[in-house]
């Protein structure tokens, strides 16, 4: 005996079986890839992640059951069915959306909704289609405390080593003051008298008295 295929909708204790099955049923499984030029080479694919799956179909509401074309007799009135539907939109949680034979259990929002109320001829029908996307539960790690502690010791064995900073020097050439060394190096003569104590060796006890040759500590 030909098992039936089953169209669901579930949320909480709520189940919704679609009365009349889509005429067409369309899954789309996009899969993201990455296209980049290299020299030489040309073209090239990189794999990316799987995209979320969508599912798309249309069908009707029948106002009561027909043996030629529903799949069950729980008929109940087509308004009720949409509320229902909307109703759950609006919560803005995940919906399990269910087709037998076909290996599709998955949990799905409702992005869109359209239907059609009583075409011609057959009074109290309507007509629907609907899109769902599949929702993927947002899963955050956490680090644990060994991997917070190995990622600080790989930052400080990659930290280069302090370098000492060696004093800079400077060579008296002929003209030179230690007014025009303050000047030259700090941009204001209020450092001679430091540079005189730093090179009192050198100099001696008259800061007026430097020779070309003499090789001066800059503090």
């Amino acid at each position: 005996m030909k098992v039936k295929m089953q169209f669901w909708l579930r949320y909480g204790s709520e189940n919704l079986q679609l009365p009349v099955n889509p005429s067409s049923f369309e899954v789309a499984s996009p899969y993201g890839i990455e296209v980049i030029e290299v020299d030489n080479l040309g073209e090239i694919t990189i794999p990316k992640n799987r995209g979320l799956q969508e599912f798309r179909f249309e069908s009707f509401l029948p106002e009561k059951y027909d043996p030629t074309y529903c799949v069950h007799n729980r008929i109940i009135p087509p308004n009720d069915f949409i509320e229902i539907i909307e109703g759950w939109r609006d919560e803005e949680k995940p919906v399990r959306f269910t087709v037998t034979t076909a290996n599709i259990n998955t949990l799905v929002l409702i992005p869109e909704f359209t239907y059609r109320p009583s075409p011609p001829g057959s009074p109290g029908e309507i007509q629907f289609s609907i899109s769902l996307k599949e929702y993927r539960v947002p899963v955050i790690k956490k680090l644990t405390s060994t991997a917070v502690s190995s990622k600080k010791s790989s930052k400080m064995a990659q930290r280069p080593p302090k370098q000492e900073t060696k004093p800079k020097t400077y060579t008296v050439r002929p003209g030179d003051t230690l007014w025009s060394i303050s000047m030259k190096f700090y941009k204001t003569g209020s450092k001679v008298d430091a540079i005189h104590q730093a090179n009192k060796k050198v100099i001696g006890k008259d800061p007026n008295k430097i020779y070309p040759g003499q090789k001066l500590v800059l503090p």
